[in-house]
């Protein structure tokens, strides 16, 4: 076993402890009064936490952005690519 599934065996068994010991019927008022065990209200707010968290703290889209290049950009651009063909046939063998 590595050491991540010892941490989450132990901590799913710890969470299980914490519920077996929280079954005591509480009041519970959501829109009119329930009686609602006490580890069934901690799993739905963590439930919820964490949708809330995944959903606040997912990562954000990035804006890609439209690089224009102008006429004289373009033809500076033409003389790198035509230096390609300035190599000599045993530099291109090299390469290839």
């Amino acid at each position: 076993m590595n050491f991540k599934t010892i941490i989450l065996l132990i901590l799913v068994v710890l969470i299980t402890i914490f519920f077996m010991h929280n079954t005591a019927p509480v009041e519970f008022w959501f829109f009119g009064s329930h009686h609602i065990s006490l580890s069934w209200i901690i799993a739905i707010t963590l439930f919820i936490g964490i949708i809330t968290g995944g959903i606040l703290l997912r990562p954000r889209k990035r804006k890609t952005e439209v690089i224009q290049i102008n006429e004289e950009a373009s033809s500076e651009m033409d003389g790198f690519s035509n230096s390609k063909s300035s190599l000599s046939d045993e530099d291109r063998d090299y390469i290839s």
